[in-house]
């Protein structure tokens, strides 16, 4: 055999590595010539010009060469990577943040330190690449913080007057700060790609109970500012914000359905059961209130009654409206059956709305008109 056609052989073929970790390289060195001045064009029987690049050092470094020829599961790895993130921030912050200024100012200057100093290690340790101590280190800030508001002087006024007061105080204070915790640890992506099914279940948990905390915090602020003479009125109030906010179907933010897809039952956050307890939430719980913190003088007067109407009427009505965006979807899918049930109890509901505002706005403008004959009289 022509030595030259042995040559040409072993220039002609091609160098594919068995694995981009350990390439193999060819034994044969070109000529000094040719390494010299290379040819513009490269044909078959030129020096031969590996198919597969091999990583240079500095892209071994990024973290998508770990996906790179490592097989169905870094591929795997490599989608979740670029998975969906929590999309209810917005949401959550506009009942959080607030609830979490009251709690600060309500703790003093003890839960402001502990907590400065958690959230500083914590974010040292995100910045040092540690992950779950940076994790662990903001539920440790809490826990502390919520140890320092339990000793603080403000509660332990407070239970000098009125102890279960105070332990209802104490409970709500410890899930908002849970609350928090959770929604603090659905920030962490890291979270989201290891346990794709636990982060599922906190935005579940978060939309849950956050409707049932919010709104009694919210209250007790604003009665701290104002008084509690429209205590009720205000915790109605919010009430039906939070549940506009929380309680109307939405799609969860890990759902791998497409966006511009019908929404299914299953891919909302809330199921059936948690649906179904917002609602009556909105429904009795003011009345209760009202009933309890006004039971002196609670049937003492026909404007007094009708104050309890309107608390249960006025978030009826509400949640009818809310019906139009699936609010109440754990009754009935059928489209026919909700508009009659709206139509006959929202006209039932409007019309007991109506003739109590008539009658309060009677005796209210009758009660001013006295004041005024009196103070003429007695000028």
């Amino acid at each position: 055999m022509d030595p030259s056609s042995g040559s040409t052989s072993r220039h002609g073929r091609l160098l594919i590595s068995p694995s981009l970790s350990t390439p193999t390289f060819s034994t044969h060195s070109p000529s000094p010539s040719s390494a010299a001045s290379p040819a513009p064009h490269r044909n078959s029987t030129s020096s031969p010009k590996p198919l597969v690049s091999f990583p240079s050092p500095s892209s071994a470094n990024r973290p998508r060469s770990s996906y790179v020829g490592a097989g169905p599961r870094a591929a795997t790895a490599a989608a979740s990577a670029s998975g969906p993130a929590f999309a209810h921030n917005a949401r959550l912050a506009a009942a959080l943040v607030p609830a979490a200024a009251f709690l600060l100012d309500l703790g003093g200057l003890p839960v402001f330190a502990v907590l400065a100093i958690g959230l500083a290690a914590a974010y040292l340790l995100d910045a040092l690449q540690l992950r779950q101590g940076s994790f662990f280190t903001v539920w440790a800030a809490l826990l502390a913080a919520d140890v320092a508001f339990f000793f603080s002087a403000s509660l332990s006024s407070a239970a000098a007057a009125s102890l279960p007061l105070t332990v209802l105080a104490l409970l709500l204070c410890a899930e908002t700060s849970f609350l928090i915790g959770v929604w603090a640890s659905l920030q962490f992506r890291w979270i989201q790609l290891e346990n794709p099914t636990i982060v599922a279940a906190l935005e579940r948990l978060l939309f849950a109970c956050v409707p049932i905390a919010a709104p009694a915090l919210f209250t007790w602020a604003l009665v701290s500012a104002v008084g509690m003479a429209n205590a009720s009125y205000y915790f109605a109030t919010f009430c039906m914000v939070f549940y506009w906010l929380f309680s109307i179907p939405r799609r969860s933010s890990f759902n791998s359905r497409k966006q511009d897809a019908p929404m299914l039952d299953s891919d909302g956050i809330l199921g059936p059961l948690e649906s179904c307890v917002h609602s009556l939430y909105v429904l009795f719980v003011p009345v209760l209130f009202h009933a309890v913190s006004h039971r002196a003088t609670l049937f003492t007067s026909l404007a007094s009654v009708c104050e309890l109407l309107l608390l249960f009427f006025i978030p009826f009505l509400f949640q009818l409206y809310a019906s139009t965006r699936g609010a109440l979807w754990w009754i009935t899918r059928d489209a026919r059956t909700m508009d009659q049930i709206r139509i006959v109890n929202g006209f039932v509901a409007l019309v007991v709305v109506v003739l109590c505002l008539e009658h309060m706005l009677r005796a209210r403008l009758g009660m001013l008109l006295v004041l005024w004959l009196l103070q003429d009289w007695q000028c």
